[in-house]
């Protein structure tokens, strides 16, 4: 007899296979001031309505060889990929954060950091329309948790809101730092070093983790930046030019931080005490 947790981690990958074939409908429309409703999804090469048997996520793109039905034009690789992502990060987060009612946030949270990854990566760009709304909901989380009467959560759980003083400090210091750090960048180089739409991304991870996380997620992104850019340069053959969007590595810092507070803060501060 399957165990019952596992059939839950099952269903959940499910859920994010499905929500996945939905952001990738978001991150292509989006950006791109399209209904994310209306019209069908079709092939934009050719315009093939995208039937039902044609839609399954992954399992489609398996079938169909990763070609269009109708002119057999290749259907780009981030689509299965975020779709497989999307199921192994749902799973991932409902196995973490358990049966409590944080777990419809922590999805959401979720869900909203991979669409913004999957644009930047292809766009350079962090919309507005979802880096606003995510700060948003991060404060809204933060005042449910404190002033309606929601079951108490541990500070210390994984996905536990902010308190409000926190989620509103986050805000500010995760948006604060980074301009602070773009201004001094462009000041010395005359280049611009962040765009605005890092700025908006950090300010709304710190409405979700508050201000002494939001530190490491941005601690946590420029390490896997540097590591993760370092290694991009040299196999580009060195060019220090190389436009690497540094969204992708917040959303990684922040969805960790949110995940992990508790355990990453313990040990930063190991780690910090072990080197003084």
């Amino acid at each position: 007899m399957i165990p019952s947790s596992a059939m839950l981690l099952v269903a959940a990958g499910v859920l994010g296979l499905i929500v996945g074939s939905f952001l990738n409908v978001v991150a292509h429309r989006l950006p791109r001031d399209r209904s994310i409703v209306r019209p069908a999804s079709s092939c934009p090469s050719c315009g093939h309505r995208i039937g039902a048997l044609e839609n399954i996520p992954l399992l489609s793109y398996l079938a169909l060889r990763g070609r269009c039905r109708g002119c057999g034009a290749t259907i780009p690789p981030g689509y299965p990929l975020t779709e497989l992502t999307s199921a192994i990060l749902t799973a991932l987060t409902v196995w973490v954060v358990g049966a409590s009612w944080t777990l419809v946030p922590a999805l959401v949270f979720t869900w909203m950091l991979m669409v913004l990854t999957r644009i930047d990566l292809e766009l350079q760009l962090l919309p507005d329309r979802l880096t606003l709304p995510l700060g948003g909901l991060g404060l809204l989380y933060a005042g449910g948790a404190a002033y309606l009467p929601m079951p108490p959560v541990a500070p210390t759980a994984a996905g536990a809101p902010a308190s409000p003083l926190a989620a509103l400090l986050g805000a500010a210091l995760g948006y604060g730092l980074l301009f602070l750090a773009g201004w001094g960048y462009e000041r010395a180089t005359g280049r611009e070093g962040m765009g605005g739409g890092d700025l908006k991304l950090l300010g709304a991870l710190g409405a979700w983790v508050g201000p002494v996380a939001v530190l490491l997620a941005l601690f946590l992104a420029a390490l896997m930046g540097s590591l993760i850019g370092g290694l991009l340069i040299l196999l580009r053959g060195g060019d220090r030019h190389l436009a690497i969007p540094f969204g992708p590595f917040l959303a990684a810092g922040g969805w960790a931080l949110f995940l992990w507070k508790d355990t990453i803060i313990r040990w930063y501060f190991g780690l910090s005490g072990s080197l003084g």
